[in-house]
């Protein structure tokens, strides 16, 4: 179990270290400003994902629906004017990320204050933030504009492949396995099993299932995570409640503290004013209720009421639309300050699925260890112990091929990270997004919606590159 108290500090003290402070400057000597290198673009993470990329991945979701100026998001006809505009937010920050990172990589090297192992160390966590950042680009544009500490004062530049990121973000992470820290140094800081849990992501995104098995199995096999029992729907708050330092599940979150202001913004667009959890308040500050659901979308009617994974993640309200209309209501918060809800980017059920698949693909039928991770999950969700067998275990032998391994596999993974705006990446590494939001929803998938478009800006100022061929297909 990962011990807070063992931590540097608290995750409140995590958010005093003003991060932002340091990015900018050219030098680095101390640990204190090392530390705030790192600090500085998990900030800027923060901005991306505030409101406008899980928007924008919830409301394309199989199970989900836009609502005001997000509806359009629904129809899979690709990004309006203004969804377009959230986009390039993502976009912004993301590279926002990365120009942070480079300029530490860079200059860290030089710091005289620090030892050879202490710059490594620092540089892993910076690397493996890098990787991410483009590892989110990548995924919703495919070739983008591969920006390194040796560019970095190049403005004008054409795109990489979508294979050039890929190799690079492979590099990135290696480096952080071999260098960044054991365990986290502070609350919301990566670690080495944060870049094995990324790399076995990115390895599973690219079809190369055994090393997705590998690094997902190196995780697993850690010992460091394990998914927190449960007894009731309420208890789920325990892993996603707003007043959460950290769990075992917890392997790399963007970390939030509402008695600071510092909170994420898509909780607040989640929730509806009227809204009420167990008597108080989903939002102390109202909502925008910008997303939604139905008793009729199929994969909502067919969730089995004894998962208690159903009465924590819908709350059922009629805000206009009619009685038949739930909001999605696994973080919430009655703070009237912000919202403390950490953003759960990779947690422990991710590696469990990724190493499910990967292992079931890599071997070409399901196995014994690939139920048993799925296994673990589904436990879970009914209350009993996630490691010991269950009267509701899935059988081997009932699922003995590929494809019936991953029918239960892709419905898992819809219960299980109902909201975390990883549905839709899901649906489309599988290549299955069109398929299933037409079996779902009976809409059809335009190609174009497949991907964001660049945003206008990027040709604005960055003379390499031609819109009329650089452009995403359909902008």
């Amino acid at each position: 179990m990962i011990i807070v108290a063992a931590l540097l500090t608290s995750c409140s003290d995590w958010l005093e270290e003003k991060p932002k402070a340091v990015a900018a400057e050219t030098f680095y000597n101390t640990e204190e400003e090392a530390n705030a290198a790192v600090l500085a673009p998990i900030e800027k993470f923060r901005s991306a994902f505030a409101m406008s990329y899980p928007g924008l991945m919830e409301t394309f979701a199989d199970y989900a629906y836009g609502r005001g100026s997000w509806e359009s998001n629904s129809d899979y006809e690709g990004l309006d004017t203004q969804n377009q505009t959230r986009a390039n937010m993502v976009w912004a920050a993301c590279y926002k990320v990365i120009r942070d990172c480079n300029i530490a990589i860079s200059r860290l090297p030089e710091a005289s204050e620090l030892s050879e192992t202490s710059k490594a160390a620092y540089i892993g966590e910076l690397r493996f933030l890098r990787a991410l950042g483009y590892f989110y680009l990548v995924r919703c544009y495919s070739d983008c504009i591969l920006r390194t500490e040796e560019n970095m004062d190049e403005f004008n530049l054409n795109k990489s492949s979508a294979e050039t990121v890929y190799t690079y973000i492979i590099d990135d992470l290696s480096y952080a396995i071999e260098n960044a820290p054991d365990k986290a140094r502070l609350v919301g800081t990566p670690c080495k099993n944060s870049a094995r849990s990324l790399l076995a992501q990115v390895y599973l995104q690219l079809g190369n299932y055994q090393n997705a098995a590998s690094y997902s199995k190196e995780v697993i096999d850690s010992k460091s995570y394990s998914l927190v029992p449960v007894s009731s729907s309420r208890d789920f708050d325990k892993i996603f409640g707003a007043d959460v330092v950290n769990t075992t599940e917890e392997i790399f979150y963007l970390k939030q503290d509402n008695e600071k202001n510092i909170g994420w913004e898509y909780v607040m667009f989640c929730a509806h004013p009227s809204a009420k959890i167990n008597g108080e308040p989903m939002h102390g500050a109202g909502g925008w209720y910008g997303i939604y659901t139905t008793t009729e979308n199929k994969l909502i009617s067919e969730w089995d009421v004894n998962d208690f994974r159903k009465d924590f993640n819908l709350l059922q309200l009629d805000f206009g639309l009619g009685d038949n209309t739930y909001l999605l209501a696994k973080f919430h918060d009655p703070s009237s300050r912000a919202s403390g809800n950490s953003n759960p980017l990779i947690r422990y059920s991710d590696i469990l699925f990724t190493y499910a698949e990967a292992i079931t693909k890599a071997t070409g039928s399901p196995t014994a260890d690939a139920i048993e991770a799925l296994n673990k999950i589904h436990r879970r969700a009914y209350g009993y112990d996630p490691e010991s067998p269950s009267e509701i275990d899935f059988k081997l032998s009932d699922y003995g091929s590929v494809d019936k391994f991953m029918e239960i596999l892709i419905r898992e993974q819809a219960y299980e990270c109902f909201n975390e705006a990883k549905r839709w990446p899901f649906l489309v590494r599988l290549g299955i997004a069109k398929e299933q939001i037409r079996k779902i929803k009976g809409i059809d998938v335009a190609d174009r919606h497949l991907l964001f478009p660049i945003p206008t800006t990027e040709f604005n100022y960055n003379e390499a590159l031609d819109p009329s061929k650089d452009q995403n297909p359909g902008y």
